[in-house]
């Protein structure tokens, strides 16, 4: 108990005393375990100490509930304010189809504002979060599977702008040892053991096996991420001193926004990888330009994805969405300006809460008349008529919306793209491809031939909502035949 306080202590840095800490606790075992070990440390280090949780409202309701009460509890007996901040159900999944960063993306960026305005509202100095060393380990692990460049792979920072993290040096053994030494109890979420998340897979399925078979890669691979961070600050430093971008007051090409642009000749005569790291900084230029201040950069970064980078840099494209921002090659220049209003304004999203009927208008398939998707919700248990060739399983919230760069589902065990899984003639049949997306990410791909058939590409089933798709037909009512679809 000492040991785990004073390296707590150690971590948060001196001096101490004056210091308004406000710790963001979700229940679990690791937030848990740090607000217990700031309260011990309070009256010796002569600083304020806060709590804030953020119920997101993309849990069961009773679920969400029972984490905050556990929190209130806690706190009350620590003697800690604390302050329990609910984002409405459907605003998280909303802005996931409109700002294309994902359920789970969209959940951090609410997150870090709900985090941020209490650091303001009572004057903190710091943001304290729970990651653990089994954190850091785990997200290294998913980078490496998804192919993260140098930057993805780096360490995770102790401190970046007003967030400090005191427990990187902590371990997941050391954070349960001193919660049953105190006799703290702590909340369990009920998705950390379904194995279809990632993260969960890794720790529950891949972890074991490399403990067990490769009893060093605890301390090889935090080695890894140690000669990334040095690779990932060499190559800024490059990217900055030989492509440094230029920024344009708003008016050419996008309106009332400013853009970055750089000479093409000096971008295409640099290295690859230099190209690749100078569009990310530029994306995070463009995430903080304007009024933003700096312990809010966070609230605006959305990292693009480093296969549609690679391909940008390679110059085997004109224009290209990076996501959060938007690559052009124009009349000698490179540019990069905000993407999101170019992609989303063109396009639509469907937010499912529950189940019943929905419908797409056919305006936004691109039809002139009628012709729109009827999108029939129902219980997983309800397959008794159902017909394999139009149907899918997902999580609600569910949101439908068009098709964008680096979409990818989990088909027989694999990330795929669309354009992965059909070729270019096959693919030039659908006028427009439609994405369902839960907090899982990609549901399924839905393919509208002009003709009016469909296409339904679904990731790899699990137990969820099922959600069967089918065209409805102007003289649908009528009795004219719905075409179905085929899964592949």
């Amino acid at each position: 108990m000492f040991t785990f306080e004073t390296r707590l202590s150690s971590a948060l840095g001196m001096p101490q005393a004056g210091k308004v800490y406000l710790a963001a606790v979700s229940g679990g075992a690791d937030s848990t375990a740090m607000l217990a070990g700031l309260a011990a440390l309070r009256a010796g280090g002569g600083f304020s100490l806060h709590c804030v949780h953020v119920e997101h409202g993309i849990r069961p309701a009773d679920e969400s509930r029972g984490d905050a009460k556990a929190v209130e509890d806690l706190c009350g007996k620590l003697d800690v304010p604390c302050r329990v901040i609910s984002v409405a159900p459907g605003k998280i999944a909303s802005l996931a189809a409109s700002g294309g960063p994902g359920i789970e993306g969209a959940a951090r960026i609410f997150r870090l504002r709900a985090l941020h305005r209490e650091l303001r509202r009572i004057g903190a100095d710091w943001i304290l979060t729970a990651h653990t060393r089994d954190d850091v380990l785990e997200t290294l692990l998913m980078r490496i599977l998804r192919g993260s460049g140098p930057g993805g792979l780096a360490l995770m920072p102790r401190t970046r702008g007003r967030i400090k993290r005191p427990l990187l040096d902590f371990t997941r053994q050391d954070v349960l040892a001193y919660l049953e030494e105190r006799g703290l109890p702590y909340r369990t979420d009920s998705t950390n053991a379904d194995i279809r998340f990632l993260r969960n897979r890794i720790r529950h399925k891949l972890i074991p096996l490399l403990d067990n078979y490769f009893p060093s890669w605890r301390s090889s691979l935090p080695a890894l991420g140690e000669t990334q961070t040095l690779t990932a600050a060499f190559l800024a430093a490059e990217a900055q001193n030989r492509l440094p971008w230029e920024r344009v007051p708003g008016g050419v090409p996008s309106g009332k926004d400013a853009f970055l642009r750089l000479w093409e000749t000096d971008f295409f005569n640099a290295p690859p990888i230099v190209r690749e790291e100078a569009i990310f900084a530029g994306a995070d230029m463009l995430a903080t330009q304007g009024p933003v201040k700096k312990d809010r950069e966070e609230l605006n970064r959305q990292v693009p994805r480093r296969a549609v980078v690679r391909r940008a840099a390679a110059g085997s494209t004109a224009s290209i969405n990076l996501g959060s921002v938007r690559f052009t090659r124009r009349d000698g220049f490179i540019t990069l300006e905000n993407g999101a209003r170019h992609q989303w304004e063109r396009g639509f999203s469907l937010l499912i809460k529950k189940t019943g009927f929905y419908t797409l208008k056919g305006s936004v398939l691109g039809r002139a008349r009628g012709g729109g998707l009827l999108i029939r919700v129902r219980d997983a248990g309800s397959l008794a008529d159902a017909e394999p060739p139009s149907v899918f399983c997902a999580r609600m919230p569910l949101v439908f919306r068009k098709l964008r760069e680096g979409d990818r589902i989990i088909k027989t065990g694999h990330a795929r793209g669309f354009s992965d899984i059909l070729d270019r003639d096959s693919r030039s049949k659908y006028t427009v491809i439609i994405v369902a997306e839960d907090s899982e990410g990609p549901a399924a791909f839905i393919g509208v031939e002009k003709a009016g058939r469909l296409l339904v590409i679904s990731r790899d089933a699990g137990n969820a909502s099922l959600f069967e798709v089918s065209l409805e037909t102007e003289t649908r009512l009528s009795g004219n035949e719905v075409f179905g679809g085929m899964d592949v």
